[in-house]
């Protein structure tokens, strides 16, 4: 089962677009032999066999047996079923393979994610276990954290070289980057379940979704690969958030199969929610901060102002009497 345009595997595509090429196909396009493909709920995994003459499911199918949900020509994920041999790993995201070493996959897969982010989500399935996602994202952040302190590190252990007088502990700075690192993790992670949430519940007010959270979640967690673009100085930071939003984005049209207007809303809508959160609770901790100081500063001000007052009266008060006096003289 190969694209026509380009010639690229197309098993257990969860669309039907060509991965690779972009090229749209349909799968009755192909011819299945007896016991060569099984056709699969993208919600369930629930397997079907095709049927004479061409292998190809019930047209007339519309509902899972499984799990009661929406199924179809153009839903299907087709994989070899029992031991039809046939180069399956085609469409399945590099990490995922298995001909080369695991840094070279994982930089692929990255790669991918960043220059062709529908094409990546064209290669997860629906019903992928979401921990192979969640690997995929901590992974990211653990060498992100790990390269980013590496400079910090250098420099504090070279500014402590050759000292006396002073002992640098070395388990301090340790331990203080390890709570960077759990505070980092906890928040990213934190941030990455709040933003699909959001996503997802903007997707289905403006029209619903063809997956659930599920996949919205995979497209969001996918995506966070771009935060290994924060390694640059500088301009990283910036850079990786955005490139998260774009490639989160791209992936949500492919992945729920909705338009890019509403990918873009939906996809926008969690960091403009947390930019609001967290400026919102930084004013508040502000007014929080500087309320007492503002309040014993208009009091003091206040009474100032009443002590010159009283001072002005007493010296009115003063003068009328030396007036006085003057006058009776």
């Amino acid at each position: 089962m190969r694209c026509q345009a380009c010639d690229y595997e197309l098993w257990h595509c969860t669309g039907r677009t060509c991965p690779e090429c972009g090229a749209n196909f349909s799968i009755t396009d192909f011819d299945f032999q007896d016991e060569e493909a099984l056709f699969h709920c993208p919600h369930c995994d629930q397997g079907v066999e095709g049927e004479h003459p061409h292998g190809l499911p019930p047209a007339h199918v519309q509902q899972c047996e499984s799990c009661g949900l929406a199924v179809g020509l153009d839903l299907y994920v087709i994989r070899p079923s029992g031991d039809y041999r046939a180069e399956s790993f085609g469409a399945l995201l590099p990490i995922r393979q298995t001909d080369e070493n695991w840094i070279t996959r994982y930089f692929k897969t990255v790669w991918l994610v960043l220059t062709k982010p529908q094409n990546a989500i064209s290669r997860v399935p629906v019903q992928e276990p979401l921990w192979n996602a969640w690997k995929f994202f901590l992974t990211t952040l653990f060498i992100l954290m790990t390269v980013g302190l590496i400079p910090a590190v250098l420099i504090l252990l070279f500014a402590n070289v050759g000292r006396t007088g002073t002992s640098f502990d070395i388990s301090v700075l340790g331990f203080v980057f390890l709570l960077q690192i759990v505070f980092v993790f906890f928040f990213t992670c934190v941030y990455a379940v709040m933003w699909s949430l959001v996503a997802h519940l903007i997707l289905q007010i403006t029209g619903g979704s063809t997956f659930t959270l599920r996949r919205t979640l995979q497209a969001i967690l996918y995506g966070g690969s771009a935060c290994i673009v924060g390694i640059v100085p500088c301009i990283g930071g910036i850079a990786s958030f955005v490139w998260w939003v774009v490639a989160t984005t791209n992936m949500i049209v492919r992945g729920q199969r909705v338009h890019g207007s509403r990918a873009s809303v939906a996809t926008l809508a969690g960091p403009i929610f947390f930019v609001t959160c967290v400026c919102g609770s930084y004013l508040i901790l502000i007014f929080s901060i500087l309320e007492p100081a503002l309040t014993r500063a208009r009091s003091t001000a206040q009474t100032i102002q009443q002590q010159q007052q009283i001072q002005v009266d007493t010296n009115q008060v003063n003068s009328e009497d030396g007036t006085t006096d003057q006058q009776s003289e």
